[in-house]
């Protein structure tokens, strides 16, 4: 194989990189050390000493990674801690390394508890704070691979706790005495295996850097997600998957003064670290992003003294907080993303024709991480002292309060969000009582976030209805636009948890006068039944947590209704949607099932002693649909987005816990339908082309049949393709309507412009914004839905609505002045999509199809939008007549 052989030298310290290229076979031996000019202690593990190959010549297991480390902790144990945070879904551990000098890892629990000292004013005083400052080390955490293609970084976590451990340079013993380095080596050891096992299978024994390389082609769904096809970098505040809750906790309870998330990027970029491009979060503070500059001068100082390219302000901004490097800023930490372009493999061929070898991108990580250590400690007091500051300015920079009201078509969702918020260290108290404040009055079990907390930030930056991105920057994003160049906005721009919640809240300028208790972390308060010896049944209110009943009571076998209409009953006005539990039909032991599935889910349940409704439809009526459970199939693999195919099986089989068969797409065009009610098409590619002239055929007839046909996202184009007859509506053309330009002679410059670059470029791409749609409350898809929610839009996909006699937008946009409620929506977007359908249902023979435009299931975060999902799940087959 051909290969481009670099020598990398020049002074420097200890951290001169050697020779690197392309290896001839995993089997090398006597390769140059990654960092020359370094001695080290032989008697400390090597890599190769424990697995057979040196740094940067395999690809290492998740589980030859902690073998490793526990070669290393059972040699220092006086210098090396390991600790564990939580399982996979897959069962392999979450663990956690401790480097550090002997005398700091002796103090370890000090330590943790000086560091979240120091992130309290309220119980340190400034007199103690600088005592601590004064002998606490800086705390570096160094979070590896979070996605599991991501490859490199894990082993250059190996390399680096040898070289910590090893190093017989008096420098790095003294960054050990200024710092306490904890290194999370692999955060997604499922995505990594499943990496893994790809490359080697498709791997000779030499290298091969070609693109079309078998051992780099990942199978659906890659390597980058973890079991549940989450990407964990999108996570950390939302804290779906066991990986970033138990992460997230442990940073909580250590609140490191530095870290950093290490990740890969495309094969023919160089390498990436702060400063970050533009936008820029308002939220982060001037100090935190001074710091992160010197930690970047001083890699920048370290990659040019090694020969090793990088960029910054390119790219990669700091504006969305749900990242790994985004979240602990809010914390006071000083976060930063570093990424190297990936080999996806032990060689890649960039498209300049240079090989980059995976000990290559293994060296600069390496380097990257010794330089953030390095530079953390000659800044240690710097950080600690910053770190106070930033927890001071919380306390003393907070007025007023957040106060979130329970919705009253979801009573619940609100109890999840504090918990939520209490998760990501944002102190929150329950009201026990109605009070009035600003102007309004708040019932009980409202929650009032008061500003004046250390973590006021994390609180602004969650809660806030915007996050307003800087003016000229968006100024620069309209000029690129008139020139077709695109927009510069790296991921969503709206995150807004009380209205992705659908949850009524204020910012209120004055803490209000009311007893609080502080809410806990629990995101489900347990449900209760009132009256639950009551003679005939059950009613159970709408909203998730009824859902959640529903489902899970259709799993066990009960027979229940669905409320198509409100009615009255004993006085009291049902919502559309409440569910009906009759003792009739059901088990002796009724009473203590729907007691259990209440306490599980927090679905409130009401005892009725008779069937009599004074107004609204009977429970005998076609008004109080009788449910079923539905086989649920669900489309897996190409051309299914990985990361939404998995969130809809999460949100359907995790959060309401119901069975969904998993169907390889492919399979569908052939597959005996019959066996299900329900398919749902994930937001993804081009299924028609998947399916087939003859898959089209047979899912049209299985929908005449009786099937419910879901599509969610961009999956949608399949239902309004003209060729499908499947949905009358269609796809809008993006481009706009003016008159097509044409000139013989360009009068002068101001023509010529005009020409080219200054035409109205029409709706372009929404990388995320939250928009107010309507929803038709008389249809049977939004019973028990609140009048309007809120969703999520991305891509620049617009329907035209539905005619009358085609179907029923159940759920539309509002119009343009009422449209956006959070993040940055394009002007001309905000025009073509006011009044557009969001949700769209039509009968077809005796089936349903239903439409979602927007995907609900983004990052399982739309907590206001899957009643609508589970609705359409659950009430598409009941109100279907199948002729199976």
């Amino acid at each position: 194989m051909s290969s481009i052989l670099r020598r990398l030298a020049g002074p420097c310290l200890a951290l001169l990189v050697g020779l690197s290229g392309p290896l001839a076979a995993s089997a090398q031996t006597g390769a140059p050390p990654l960092i020359t000019g370094a001695t080290f202690d032989p008697a400390v593990p090597t890599v190769r000493a424990v697995l057979g190959y040196e740094s940067g010549q395999q690809i290492t297991r998740p589980a030859d990674v902690r073998r490793y480390f526990d070669a290393l902790a059972a040699h220092a144990p006086d210098r090396v801690v390991i600790g564990e945070y939580g399982r996979t879904h897959e069962g392999r551990p979450l663990w956690w390394a401790a480097v550090g000098s002997a005398r700091n890892i002796a103090r370890l629990d000090a330590i943790k508890a000086a560091s979240r000292a120091l992130a309290d004013p309220r119980r340190t005083t400034t007199a103690q704070a600088q005592a601590i400052i004064a002998d606490q080390p800086a705390v570096v955490w160094m979070a590896y691979s979070v996605h599991g293609d991501e490859i490199s970084p894990a082993d250059a976590a190996m390399a680096a706790a040898h070289h910590l451990l090893a190093s017989r340079d008096p420098a790095v013993q003294d960054w050990l005495a200024k710092t306490l380095v904890i290194m999370v080596p692999t955060q997604n050891p499922d995505g990594r295996d499943r990496f893994t096992d790809s490359f080697y299978a498709g791997f000779s024994g030499r290298p091969n850097p070609d693109r079309l390389s078998a051992e780099r082609d990942q199978p659906w769904p890659g390597g980058r997600f973890n079991h549940d096809l989450f990407d964990l970098n999108r996570d950390w505040f939302i804290q779906t998957q066991p990986e970033t809750q138990g992460h997230a906790a442990l940073v909580l309870d250590w609140r490191p003064q530095v870290l950093v998330d290490s990740h890969e990027m495309g094969t023919d970029q160089s390498f990436f670290f702060p400063p970050e491009a533009e936008p820029l979060n308002p939220l982060l503070t001037p100090e935190t992003l001074e710091s992160r500059e010197i930690i970047g001068r001083n890699t920048a100082r370290r990659f040019d003294q090694a020969g090793v390219e990088y960029f910054n302000r390119q790219t990669y901004d700091a504006f969305y907080p749900g990242y790994g490097d985004g979240w602990p800023a809010y914390l006071g930490a000083v976060s930063m993303t570093y990424e190297q372009g990936s080999a996806r493999g032990l060689a890649a061929r960039r498209t300049s024709g240079e090989v980059i070898t995976y000990r290559d991108t293994v060296r600069n990580h390496l380097i990257a991480t010794l330089s953030t250590i390095e530079a953390s400690a000659a800044n240690r007091e710097r950080l600690l002292r910053n770190a106070f500051a930033y927890a001071q300015d919380g306390v003393s920079g907070g007025r007023g309060a957040f106060i979130l009201a329970p919705n009253p078509a979801d009573p619940g969702t609100v109890d999840k969000l504090a918990g939520l918020l209490t998760r990501s260290g944002v102190e929150v108290g329950r009201a026990s009582a109605a009070f009035s404040a600003c102007g309004q009055n708040w019932p009980a079990g409202s929650h009032v976030v008061a500003l004046a907390q250390p973590q006021r930030r994390m609180a602004e930056v969650l809660l806030s209805q915007n996050v307003p991105l800087d003016p000229d920057f968006l100024a620069e994003q309209e000029r690129r636009r008139t020139r077709g160049l695109g927009d510069q906005i790296y991921d969503v721009t709206a995150w807004s948890l009380p209205v992705m919640f659908n949850v009524p809240f204020t910012r209120c300028g004055a803490l209000p006068s009311v007893a609080l208790t502080p809410a806990g972390s629990d995101l489900v308060q347990p449900g209760r039944i009132t009256d639950a010896g009551a003679a005939f049944g059950y009613l159970v209110q709408p909203g998730v947590a009824g859902l959640k009943l529903m489902t899970a009571a259709l799993d066990q076998g009960l027979a229940l209704r669905s409320l198509a209409r409100p009615f009255v009953k004993d006085g009291r006005t049902w919502p559309s949607g409440t569910l009906l539990i009759p003792r009739t039909g059901n088990p002796a032991d009724l009473t203590t099932q729907v007691q259990t599935l209440a306490a599980r889910t927090g679905a409130q349940v009401t005892g009725i002693g008779d069937s009599w409704v004074s107004d609204g439809p009977s429970f005998g009526s076609d008004g109080a649909v009788p449910l079923r459970a539905p086989r649920v199939a669900l489309a897996w693999d190409e051309p299914t987005s990985p990361s939404a195919a998995g969130a809809t099986r999460y949100i359907l089989e995790r959060e309401f816990g119901y069975p969904v068969t998993v169907v390889r797409t492919a399979n569908l065009a052939s597959a005996n339908l019959a066996d299900f009610q329900v398919l749902i098409l994930p937001d993804g590619g081009n299924y028609e082309s998947t399916l087939g002239s003859g898959g089209l055929t047979a899912l049209r007839a299985w929908v005449r049949s009786g099937g419910t046909l879901i599509t969610l996202g961009r999956a949608s184009r399949l239902m309004a393709d003209e060729d499908a007859e499947l949905l009358a509506s269609r796809r809008q053309d993006p481009s706009t309507d003016e008159e097509e330009k044409a000139a013989d002679l360009i009068a002068d410059e101001a023509h010529y412009h005009a020409l080219i670059g200054v035409a109205d470029p029409g709706p372009a791409s929404v990388a995320g914004a939250l928009a107010r749609a309507e929803v038709d409350t008389e249809h049977w898809l939004a019973a028990g839905i609140a009048p309007s929610v809120n969703v999520l839009v991305q891509g620049a996909d617009i329907y035209a609505p539905l005619g009358r006699g085609e179907g029923v937008n159940v759920v539309r946009f509002a119009g343009p002045d009422a449209l956006l409620v959070s993040g940055q929506l394009w002007r001309e977007n905000r025009l073509r999509l006011a009044f557009k359908p969001a949700v769209m249902v039509n009968s077809l023979g005796s089936g349903q199809l239903i439409a979602f435009t927007q995907d609900p299931t983004v990052r399982g975060y739309l907590e206001g939008l899957k009643p609508l999902l589970i609705n359409a799940v659950f009430l598409g087959p009941a109100n279907s007549s199948p002729n199976w």
